[in-house]
């Protein structure tokens, strides 16, 4: 009798929270099949221990061991471009979940790679688009340049912090997806 009670718990959870937490994961992964697997990871882990857990809040729950996949999949992978303007967006908008200071050290770790290994074409377009949130078009504008010049120099930006940061990628990643 208690089998079918967890089959059908836990297929209502599954159905209730599947698309809430992949759409969660997709939007820090931003990689289809990785996000899947994920989601899949999480509901699979729920499953074998769906006898020894007391879930009180499903959707926190389901979203903190999304959190902690995001991270160990970071830890295996490399970033790809979606995924570090991501992390630079997570830190800038959860600051009130985090303490300013090292928030703002966070940045500030950026932001002085950037000054230091960036041209300055491509460290005015990266201040631009990540420091004072400016569209590409509105960077373009600005400085006269085209669109996809602007687009070519986040790119390089992004490649070389990317690089410079390889060693440490995974702790930003960590905290960015831990804060949001």
């Amino acid at each position: 009798m208690r089998k079918s009670n967890k089959e059908l718990e836990f297929r209502q959870m599954y159905e209730q929270y599947w698309q809430i937490v992949y759409a969660y994961v997709y939007n820090i992964i931003a990689e289809q099949e990785h996000s899947e697997d994920i989601v899949q990871e999480i509901f699979i882990n729920l499953w074998n221990r769906f006898d020894q857990v007391e879930i009180k809040e499903p959707k926190a729950y389901l979203l903190q061991a999304a959190r902690f996949q995001c991270a160990k999949h970071f830890r295996k992978h490399k970033f790809n471009h979606l995924q570090l303007e991501s992390v630079v967006d997570v830190l800038k908008t959860n600051e009130q979940d985090y303490s300013i200071q090292e928030a703002e050290e966070l940045l500030q770790e950026i932001s002085n790679k950037a000054t230091s290994l960036l041209p300055d074409r491509c460290r005015q377009v990266f201040e631009l688009r990540f420091k004072h949130q400016l569209t590409n078009k509105e960077i373009a504008e600005e400085l006269g340049l085209s669109v996809s010049t602007v687009e070519n120099q986040i790119n390089k930006a992004l490649n070389v912090l990317r690089l410079s940061f390889s060693q440490q990628a995974s702790v930003l990643v960590v905290l960015a997806v831990l804060l949001q």
